[in-house]
């Protein structure tokens, strides 16, 4: 996967040297240009699908490894249309996706707080449907405890009704739509946590 030959990119924020790597198929990039290439604003580029497939490789290593503005550069994916990619790279993205925010639920302390990486998956998906069911589904301590995190991390957010999904990738009216969903879930997650506590 590469770029286009005639791909010429943002000049102001991306050197010559740069954009060549980044048309030249199977040589290694620097981090911090795959960082950059998903993190700039899609229209910095004249084929945005196809630079973002070239740094795809790379960039989900970022991201597993717990890159700290992973929802700006999930915003990178969203634009890229992956979901409509041919049916096999789009299988890999989604069967990252889960893999990642899967593992995240089972782990004590993942290098990232487990609500950021919640926010990275939606941004990606423009859909937070099938992580809450994941989450759901996660009946163990380390889910449990994420869970009870996510009423802090997003504490302002529940308060003003604002949407924390940043980079979300549509309509604002769609973004409204998901925030409101994952508050009525938690609202019912709450519920049911203090309808276990009395029974106990």
């Amino acid at each position: 996967m590469t770029a286009q030959a005639d791909e010429s990119g943002c000049g102001r924020c991306f050197d010559v040297g740069e954009v060549e790597l980044l048309r030249t198929p199977g040589v290694p990039l620097p981090a911090d240009l795959v960082r950059r290439v998903a993190q700039k604003d899609p229209f910095h580029w004249d084929d945005q699908p196809a630079i973002i497939r070239r740094v795809l490789p790379q960039l989900v290593v970022l991201l597993a490894e717990g890159e700290a503005e992973s929802d700006l550069m999930a915003r990178g994916l969203a634009a890229a249309g992956w979901s409509h990619w041919p049916q096999e790279q789009a299988g890999a993205v989604a069967g990252f996706l889960e893999a990642r925010w899967t593992q995240t639920l089972r782990m004590t302390s993942p290098p990232i707080p487990a609500c950021a990486v919640f926010e990275s998956c939606v941004t990606a998906s423009s859909s937070v449907t099938p992580w809450l069911a994941r989450w759901e589904a996660e009946t163990g301590s380390a889910a449990r405890r994420h869970l009870a995190d996510s009423l802090g991390w997003w504490r302002e957010e529940l308060v003003s009704g604002n949407s924390p999904f940043t980079w979300w990738w549509g309509t604002g009216t769609s973004e409204q739509a998901a925030w409101h969903e994952v508050k009525q879930w938690l609202a019912g997650q709450t519920r049911a946590r203090d309808a276990g506590r009395v029974k106990g």
